[in-house]
């Protein structure tokens, strides 16, 4: 790797160097703005991990091998390890916070959970060829039903959003518009083709698109009613053509209805 030998990427050539000399990781990869090479002094490094698994050595002993691993590479304030996935297809997420900022975020799976590339990704190690073609492109977008599964919450949190600030109940009613956006966003990411629209705004504002139009209406000035209120309403007239073709009419007209019965 050609970058400066500070901040985040010299975290990744410690790790990369770990990783090379540890005989049972089989791949590592970089993901995240580092991966995708738009990183600067203040990313996180995301990172995967394949272990390979023996008899004498499941999964779960190469698990909690990694994070004594991860903490011996530099100065450590606290970590976290989530599990994930199944028993089936386990998985882990260790998360590292270094006592310099530098956070490490790496999830840790069997070796063979993985068999090609994923997009915006950087191969670190790769000692049995898993990562030699790049995962089909469709893999990661939004099919139909998920569209609509976003579509249709959308409108879940709308109505959310307009009973909680109804009732007074601010904090609540934030939280439901936060909801609401956020299907927006991952609607709009869906509708432009964007890599991981899963992931809303993080994905847009990584492919440098514009925002849906009108969505900074839907923050509100204040917490008193009528702003709450109104952002409710915004955040409607965002997601109506965002939803039009995902066969949630039933949703949409109700709550519009509600809403148009709010005497203000």
């Amino acid at each position: 790797m050609v970058h400066p030998d500070t901040g985040p990427w010299r975290l990744v050539d410690a790790l990369t160097g770990w990783a090379a000399s540890t005989l049972w990781v089989d791949w590592l990869l970089l993901g995240g703005s580092l991966g995708r090479g738009a990183g600067d002094e203040r990313s996180d490094v995301d990172a995967g991990l394949g272990v390979r698994t023996a008899p004498d050595a499941p999964f779960s002993h190469r698990r909690d091998a990694v994070p004594a691993s991860a903490r011996a590479l530099d100065e450590t304030a606290d970590t976290l390890v989530q599990p994930l996935g199944t028993a089936d297809a386990p998985a882990d997420h260790l998360v590292v916070q270094y006592r310099d900022g530098r956070q490490l975020s790496v999830v840790v799976s069997p070796a063979e959970s993985r068999h090609d590339l994923p997009p915006e990704t950087l191969v670190l190690l790769d000692r049995s060829g898993r990562l030699g073609r790049p995962a089909p492109a469709d893999r990661y977008a939004a099919a139909p039903p998920t569209r609509r599964e976003w579509a249709f919450l959308g409108w879940v949190a709308v109505g959310d959003a307009h009973r909680h600030a109804c009732r007074g109940r601010v904090w609540r009613a934030l939280r439901s518009l936060d909801e609401a956006r956020a299907s927006c966003w991952r609607l709009w990411a869906a509708d432009h083709g964007v890599t991981f629209p899963a992931f809303g705004v993080v994905s847009v504002e990584n492919a440098g698109i514009a925002p849906p139009p009108g969505l900074e209406r839907t923050h509100p000035p204040s917490l008193t009613t009528t702003d709450l209120l109104a952002a409710v309403d915004a955040v409607a007239t965002v997601l109506g053509p965002l939803t039009a073709p995902h066969d949630v009419e039933g949703i949409r007209d109700v709550t519009l209805a509600r809403l148009r019965e709010t005497v203000r």
